[in-house]
């Protein structure tokens, strides 16, 4: 409901260092151990964040994605409030977002809310920027996003951290194994009362003499979430894994800066459970691999006084997601061919809320899924080149059962086929330099809202083709080391035309409907680097983007998509001394445009953030200041962001074993 509303919103307006020891030099020609996220995608260029070492005091999703070359992130508002995540300037929709592997994405939650998702209890994020994971989920054309909670050392820790606007942060942990046995407890909370100030133009962006300084209101939110985890490996080749997490969020819905509403809340909690087992015999047997995951997610939203605009509203929304999938891979011995072959099946359903008060409640829909992946990977040279190609099928039918506003029913079913091709190639040469190369081609289906819509603000539209993307990618990387100094470097240039996009436009005076009539071009550049000493490092990221309508005929053919800057960079210095370390983060965004004709420009902003700790035994204590320039601006029209904001925060652990 509340993605429903934005949308109408939118149209309408003490430790030292360890010391450095030389070793003599070793020539390795075998590729370099993976990550988790490059063993999935192993040509694909892939960023993976580390949470704690941003050492934010304050746990920001966009503030950590930022970091990475290619990401944008739209924020309707403050800490807590919605924003969506682009990968490459492709749209929020065709991004898919992960917690564990386990997909939030789905038929009744098209765009993924950072605001919904468990930000104190994340360890790291992986951003697929080229090719999507076949084996998580259906692959879209903007990429994805998986987020990783803590699984880190044996141990407890506690951290608390307060600041500006009565924003507040508490988040504490529990790990130990014994034997075959591991198990991890993490929870945690975080607020804010939001009541920054901000420049309010009235309504009027044409006549500075009504404008002034207000004070958000109803701009509070609280969410809780809550990890459990058990695992049992008696072997390498053999671990099973039992995860459980739940999220609470209660917010405010403040509206615009111009006509700020003071009643309206949202309610949001999501239930998850997911076991995975992992068995192999030997290293010259097959490997299985089997997931199961249960997802329960409610939403509540309430403005009994209409002051969204909207109509009074008071709606109670179940949704249900649960999936299966069993991948079986060739043997890990196995010296120069690997593969894989893997099926899911999925079952999503919507019980939504009634279209106006009073009428009973619409009929459930639902979605049933079924896919086939086949991947497969080719090394020779030695290693040095690797050659990857994979394909996903996907069959989907929806039932889509609804209520109309004058209390009749309605019904309709569709069948679709999704085809999800994919290749690329690794080629490691001298000098520590390796080349990659990506082509894909990928659709996201309509979700439930966009098909069926919500009886009230968003009529449904359930002729809808999939959104559909073809994209290709080349670039390199390189990585040095020359005594105590670690440098690396990685730069990509990248396609894609998007087609059939699905867009909301106005069908009357107070609804508006989907259709597929938009196409884009995107192109760019994307460049990342670090330099590293073990007191200093120095770490930035940029990309160039081209984001333009191409649909003809059409009014916005040419036009650049709204919320895409052509240019957005980041720097970040950190240096540290004994126990003391300061850190200090620049970000940079050109300008942009709010609408799709180009006619509301938002300026370029540069926001400047510093931050500085010190150590003593098992604790860390930390003051950090964000937008010191107190910079007022806008992502979305009508909807302010923060200033400058100043926050503290204490940490403190234990080792398990000392």
């Amino acid at each position: 409901m509340i993605v429903t509303l934005l949308l109408a919103a939118q149209l309408a307006a003490d430790s030292l260092p360890p010391p450095v020891v030389t070793l003599r030099e070793e020539r390795v020609t075998r590729a370099r151990v993976l990550s988790e996220a490059r063993r999935r995608t192993p040509t694909a260029f892939v960023t993976d964040l580390d949470v704690a070492s941003a050492r934010h005091t304050v746990t920001s999703l966009p503030d950590l994605l930022q970091q990475a070359a290619g990401v944008r992130v739209v924020q309707y508002g403050g800490l807590g409030a919605f924003s969506t995540l682009s990968l490459r300037g492709a749209p929020p929709g065709q991004v898919s977002v992960y917690l564990d592997g386990v997909p939030l994405t789905s038929a009744a939650h098209g765009v993924a809310n950072l605001a919904d998702l468990p930000a104190t209890l994340l360890e790291r994020i992986e951003v697929h920027r080229a090719l999507s994971p076949l084996g998580m989920g259906v692959a879209t054309p903007g990429g994805a996003v998986n987020l990783v909670t803590g699984t880190r050392a044996q141990g407890a820790s506690l951290r608390a951290a307060a600041g500006s606007f009565g924003t507040h942060e508490i988040a504490g942990g529990w790990a130990r194994s014994r034997g075959a046995w591991s198990a991890l407890v993490h929870a945690g909370h975080q607020g804010s009362d939001g009541d920054f100030r901000y420049f309010d133009d009235n309504g009027t962006p044409q006549n500075a003499a009504d404008d002034a300084m207000s004070t958000r209101v109803n701009g509070r939110f609280d969410a809780a979430s809550a990890l459990a985890r058990i695992a049992w490996s008696p072997r390498p080749e053999v671990r099973i894994v039992l995860r459980g997490e739940g999220f609470h969020r209660a917010q405010g819905v403040p509206g615009v800066g111009a006509v700020p509403a003071l009643h309206p809340r949202l309610a949001f909690d999501r239930g998850q459970f997911a076991g995975e087992a992992q068995w192999a015999v030997a290293p010259s047997a097959p490997a299985l691999l089997a997931r199961v995951q249960v997802q329960r997610t409610r939403s509540r939203f309430r403005d009994r006084e209409a002051e969204l605009g909207f109509g009074v509203q008071d709606t109670d929304e179940h949704f249900f997601d649960d999936a299966a999938s069993l991948e079986v891979s060739t043997p890990s011995a196995w010296p120069h061919v690997s593969a894989s072959v893997g099926s899911a099946l999925r079952r999503e359903r919507a019980e939504p809320a009634a279209p106006t008060e009073g009428l009973r409640l619409p009929p459930a829909s639902a979605r049933w899924g079924e896919g086939a992946w086949v991947s497969a990977q080719v090394r020779a040279l030695g290693e040095r080149l690797l050659v990857h190609a994979a394909r996903r099928w996907d069959r989907q039918f929806d039932a889509i059962r609804s209520t109309t506003s004058s209390g009749g029913a309605s019904s309709a079913d569709r069948h679709r086929t999704l085809d999800s091709p994919q290749a690329g190639l690794r080629l490691a040469l001298p000098f520590e330099v390796e080349v990659r190369a990506n082509w894909a081609r990928a659709a996201r289906a309509p979700g439930f809202l966009e098909l069926f819509g919500d009886q009230g603000l968003v009529t449904g539209s359930p002729g809808l083709s999939p959104e559909r993307g073809e994209h290709w990618d080349a670039g390199g990387a390189w990585r040095g080391v020359r005594g105590a100094w670690r440098a690396s470097a990685e730069w990509s240039h990248f396609e894609g035309l998007a087609r059939d996009l699905i867009v909301f436009q106005r069908v009357g005076p107070t609804s508006t409907r989907a259709t597929n009539v938009a196409r884009a071009a995107l192109r760019g550049e994307e460049l990342s680097a670090r330099l590293a000493h073990p007191h200093v490092a120095l770490t930035g990221a940029s990309s160039w983007l081209s984001a333009l309508h191409t649909a003809d005929p059409s009014l916005y053919r040419g036009r650049r998509l709204p919320q895409r800057p052509s240019r957005q960079s980041s720097l970040r210095l950190d240096a540290s001394w004994r126990a003391w370390s300061v850190s200090t983060d620049v970000l940079h965004l050109a300008d942009s445009f709010l609408d799709p004709i180009n006619f509301r420009r938002v300026p370029s902003r540069t926001l400047v953030s510093a931050s500085v700790a010190t150590r003593w035994r098992q604790h860390r204590l930390a003051f950090e200041g964000r937008n010191l320039g107190d910079r007022r601006a806008e992502d979305v029209g009508g909807f302010p962001l923060p200033g400058r904001t100043l926050a503290i925060s204490l940490e403190s652990r234990w080792a398990a074993n000392p």
